[in-house]
């Protein structure tokens, strides 16, 4: 069919500004280059307007039927009166009367979605109408054909329209002789040769004109797509569509707004281009900023981390000078004198020895915890700080990373120290040692009474014995110095057990003591740096999110931006 590029690269340049209309939606263009671009749309939708004069029996149907490859206009189609009749396309089969002398019939034709047709009276009353012609329609024709029979080329209808149309519209105006093959080529040539005399006279230059024979086309275009063989060849029809379609896509009207629809769609694809091209960019510098920070975080929890190896041996060192001050207190306590009185003693005052034991430790390990939490809290506070800075400084005000709120360990330390003080109560209270202590203890004072008897015994046996007989006493002192030295043995040697095993076991504590609040300041760091973190989770997800939304619009208006550059050059840009 004629013009059938033309039609194409339309359709095709409407498909990808319509494209374009979406994806400025999603990229949030402004709605006015939203409305810009729905209003070139709809205008690419606009049907070529052919404008056909001729007299009656000059070929006008034929020739149209032919243009259309199919029976468009039938013997009634196009009646011999006065009206300006114009087909547009309707799914319903009607006619409108606009005026007394123009009427639109709207037909179920598909081709008719592309083209209207107006065909003008063919007598000498088009020279009465030619202002509702000339005014409505010939301003926005992509095409005048004016059709002359071979049997009768000097009807002067078509003459005196030509010269109310003047040189104003002649780029638009083609000539065509139908039924050319009803005469020999010499004649055909003649009649060409007067009808281009004519045209100079009106017009003042030369319009091409082309010798057809209608009938012998639409044949040939019924038989075969693309037409082809000697009907196709007698009928001279090539030539003409060629020329209407170089025409219709060259001109200003058609071919120039397809090329002005695709370089108005070309610029706001560049401008969606270098906004989505500026935003990867600006995702992949925050992602990169986001990588720099999170490994530097990493760097500053080993760190952290290191220092509370320090904080522990200082309050194991607290630790280990409260236990030799308890050590000191206990080895008087079981000293030679203090053992003897413990022997007859009914007192425990054990339990008072490691509560104050355990008091002591309490107080000087929690000055070191808190000196620990205090230098802690001053370094990650210093992170905390230098962190928001430097988010202030690599992230632009929009995106920035919302960092008003102190993380956990630095804004609940209350919260930390009253854990870490519930782990020392725990761990330094111990009813164990009270328990071993006693059974040390009792254990002692029950071994010790043997050799305490018997030295009393042996005491009391030699007061009798030197008021009785001299050798008596010697026997009796005999037995109670013996029974005093076991004694003291006995007891040094179980001062030192008692002492070794309650070092080994206050040893013990340290250790469970040592372990318990490590783990409590290490969880402490982690979530604190683990807090730290998560406030660039937002910022984060936030990037990837983009990146998944903005590449592949960036795939679509890059395959947009190649459509239209192909486009401009099929329209001869």
């Amino acid at each position: 069919m004629v013009v059938e590029a033309y039609l194409e690269a339309r359709a095709r340049l409407a498909g990808v500004v319509g494209n374009l209309v979406s994806l400025a939606r999603e990229t949030d263009e402004s709605p006015e280059t939203v409305e810009t671009l729905q209003t070139l749309s709809r205008s690419l939708a606009d049907p070529l307007l052919f404008v056909v004069v001729g007299e009656v029996k000059a070929g006008k149907s034929s020739l149209l039927n032919a243009v259309f490859g199919q029976e468009f206009c039938k013997v009634d189609v196009l009646p011999a009166t006065d009206k300006i009749y114009v087909f547009k396309y309707g799914e319903t089969e009607h006619d409108v009367a606009v005026s007394e002398d123009l009427t639109e019939r709207y037909r179920p034709i598909p081709f008719l979605k592309n083209f209207n047709i107006v065909d003008t009276p063919g007598t000498n009353t088009i020279v009465a109408s030619h202002q509702e012609i000339t005014t409505s329609y010939v301003p926005l024709a992509d095409l005048i054909v004016f059709v002359f029979s071979v049997v009768n080329p000097w009807a002067a209808s078509a003459w005196e329209f030509l010269r109310l149309l003047g040189n104003r519209w002649k780029k638009n105006i083609v000539f065509v002789l139908q039924q050319a093959d009803l005469r020999s080529p010499e004649e055909v040539e003649v009649i060409i040769k007067h009808l281009n005399q004519t045209i100079l006279q009106i017009l003042g230059s030369s319009r091409p004109i082309f010798a057809v024979a209608a009938k012998k086309a639409l044949q040939a275009k019924l038989k075969s797509n693309p037409p082809e063989g000697d009907l196709w060849q007698e009928s001279n029809f090539a030539a003409l569509e060629n020329w209407i379609s170089q025409t219709v896509t060259q001109s200003e009207e058609r071919g120039g707004k397809l090329r002005s629809t695709a370089q108005t769609a070309q610029v706001v694809a560049n401008s969606i281009q270098v906004r989505l091209e500026s935003s990867v960019d600006l995702l992949k510098s925050d992602q990169e900023k986001l990588g720099t920070i999170r490994r530097s975080l990493e760097v500053r929890k080993g760190q952290t981390l290191r220092q509370v190896g320090g904080f522990i041996r200082e309050m194991e060192m607290a630790y280990d000078n409260c236990r030799e001050r308890g050590e000191k207190v206990l080895e008087e306590r079981l000293s030679l004198t203090q053992t003897f009185k413990m022997i007859f003693s009914g007192g425990r005052w054990e339990k008072d020895f490691q509560d104050q034991v355990e008091k002591d430790v309490r107080t000087k390990v929690q000055e070191q915890i808190e000196h620990a939490l205090g230098l802690l809290e001053s370094d990650l506070r210093g992170i905390w700080h230098d962190l928001q800075e430097r988010v202030q400084v690599q992230f632009d005000t929009k995106r920035q990373v919302r960092a008003a709120a102190l993380p956990g360990f630095l804004s609940q330390r209350g919260i930390i120290l009253q854990k870490l003080q519930l782990t020392l109560l725990e761990q330094t209270s111990d009813a164990k040692i009270k328990e071993q202590l006693q059974s040390w203890f009792g254990e002692t004072a029950r071994w010790l009474r043997v050799p305490a008897g018997v030295a009393a015994a042996g005491g009391v046996f030699t007061v009798i014995a030197a008021l009785a007989h001299a050798a008596i006493l010697d026997v009796t002192g005999t037995v109670a110095g013996l029974a005093a030295a076991a004694g003291t043995v006995y007891a040094v040697l179980r001062r030192r057990q008692i002492l070794r095993k309650y070092r080994q076991r206050m040893n013990e504590k340290r250790a469970l003591l040592a372990e318990a609040v490590e783990t409590q300041l290490r969880n402490a760091i982690t979530a604190f740096y683990h807090e730290v973190g998560g406030t660039f989770d937002p910022l984060e997800s936030f990037c990837v999110a983009e990146a998944h939304r903005i590449l592949p619009l960036r795939e679509r208006v890059d395959e947009i931006e190649r459509s239209l550059v192909e486009l401009k050059q099929q329209t001869g840009s």
